[in-house]
């Protein structure tokens, strides 16, 4: 697990830090196995008052992210060096003299290949949740208010219709039914709501 401040993405999910000098990186090891908890040893955390309050809140030109976070997995069976690699980008956020972190992008490196992760509007209505007092609104396709939501319209992210629905709609219109974008692709996500008792 490595800390970064001020760092670059490059090629290969490569991060470079960009204020080395001034602000160096902290990397904890971990032994394998689940549920490790980082943390960061005492002291290595940033310093806010060495920066101005624009690097600290914004993306900066080129692409520096003000804090970066890799964890990184060496799989046991790999002989030619591979790694699987988490990368969390964020800014910070000043509310009421305190700053908090934001994440701004999440990307997977996987066998070599790299994937961003973006978030799906509407897939936590669709995940069956067992808490008490929990409404059943939004569940349903929007469309025909009958069939549990599993389709995911592309580029815009909005799951929001059944698979049959968005079949038709997409024969009928080209235009999400939440925020009227245009639609490239869908992409059906099965949820398993069944519950083990």
């Amino acid at each position: 697990m490595t800390v970064m401040f001020f760092a670059k993405e490059g090629e290969d999910c490569k991060l470079t830090p960009m204020k080395e000098n001034m602000q160096p990186s902290v990397t904890v090891p971990f032994e394998q196995g689940t549920g490790q908890k980082f943390q960061q040893p005492p002291g290595s955390g940033i310093s806010f008052f060495m920066f101005k309050e624009s690097e600290l809140l914004n993306v900066g030109e080129a692409g520096i992210y003000p804090l970066a976070v890799k964890a990184e997995a060496f799989p046991a069976n790999s002989n030619d060096g591979s790694q699987n690699t988490q990368i969390t980008l964020a800014v910070f956020e000043k509310e009421n003299e305190e700053y908090h972190v934001r994440v701004v992008k999440q990307i997977l490196w996987v066998n070599g290949m790299r994937y961003e992760l973006q978030e799906i509007y509407g897939i936590r209505n669709s995940v069956n949740n067992n808490s008490v007092g929990t409404s059943d609104a939004g569940k349903d396709c929007v469309i025909c208010l009958t069939e549990p939501q599993d389709t995911t319209v592309l580029p815009c992210r909005h799951m929001c219709m059944c698979n049959s629905c968005a079949k038709v709609l997409r024969c009928q219109t080209n235009r999400c039914p939440i925020c009227r974008q245009s639609i490239e692709r869908l992409l059906e996500i099965k949820v398993n709501n069944s519950t083990n008792e």
